[in-house]
């Protein structure tokens, strides 16, 4: 049974083996014809095609389609010497968003960006990040006052956000005032929070991947974005407020990240460099 919709067009294959190299599963082989064919497997996954479509994208002559996907729907390559220039620019004016203009974004943009992060490079290919999207200013508005106000409560107790005491509270309350209008959120109108099942795959690594490809997407398409951990360490005091996101608990969650469209705009990139000091090469 060809699970994986898997197609050759024989008059197109040419029999190269490229895809036969490329298949982490090593469910392709060549038929006697000297065509590419798929094997029968029983699941996907490490025995079984891995839906990388890595297949699909590496034949020169764009013979293979696989789970209903044609090779001329696929994004053609970049050229380095374009690409190069215009990564780079990116990494350089990409910062932390503290600040937002009071307006949503378009509900169309945001899914295209979120269903781009099934490229983003995930353990095996198992695709197991969730993504908690509040993605209604109205409703953001409503849960950070909530939020806020059992924050403040416990803070009346002598209870902090994990990792802070009555000090470095006071501190990110003054800055209220200037850097962040909103001590959890920083005002964004929106939040996406992925998150992975623990105890299988590379949940850790792929959460977090996952919301740096996020970040530069919002960064390609003029948003602004911030990666937080500050509302972690509250949420864990409030229990009844992390319920609201419906996140399971055996989750694992690396940041919120806020986005929107910024209040600020920067003029140029920053000129930050590595510290040889922090390059280790091993002797051996």
């Amino acid at each position: 049974m060809n699970k994986a919709q898997f197609v050759v067009d024989k008059n197109r294959c040419t029999g190269c083996g490229m895809c036969v190299k490329v298949c982490p599963g090593g469910v392709l082989s060549m038929g006697e014809d000297g065509r590419v064919q798929i094997e029968d497997f029983q699941e996907f996954g490490w025995s079984g095609c891995w839906k990388c479509e890595h297949c699909l994208a590496v034949c020169p002559t764009g013979a293979i389609s696989i789970f209903g996907h044609c090779p001329k729907d696929s994004i053609p390559p970049v050229q380095a010497d374009e690409a190069s220039p215009v990564m780079d620019a990116l990494i350089a004016n990409r910062h932390s968003c503290r600040r937002y203009q009071d307006r949503s974004v378009d509900p169309g943009m945001i899914w295209d960006m979120i269903s781009r992060l099934a490229n983003a490079p995930n353990g095996g290919n198992k695709q197991q990040v969730e993504f908690t999207l509040i993605d209604d200013r109205e409703k953001m508005e409503r849960f950070r006052r909530i939020a806020f106000q059992e924050m403040e409560i416990l803070a009346g107790k002598g209870i902090y956000p994990e990792g802070f005491d009555r000090d470095s509270y006071e501190d990110m309350k003054r800055w209220r005032t200037t850097v962040r209008p909103d001590m959890l959120f920083c005002g964004a109108p929106h939040l996406l929070i992925p998150h992975a099942p623990l105890g299988k795959g590379e949940p850790v690594q792929d959460v977090l991947i996952a919301g740096t490809y996020f970040e530069l997407l919002c960064a390609s398409g003029g948003l602004g974005a911030v990666m937080l951990t500050f509302p972690l360490g509250a949420l864990k005091r409030m229990p009844r407020i992390r319920a609201m996101l419906e996140i399971p608990e055996d989750h694992y969650v690396g940041m919120v990240i806020g986005f929107g469209y910024p209040e600020i705009s920067y003029q140029r990139g920053v000129q930050k460099t590595v510290d040889p000091g922090r390059i280790h090469r091993p002797a051996f």
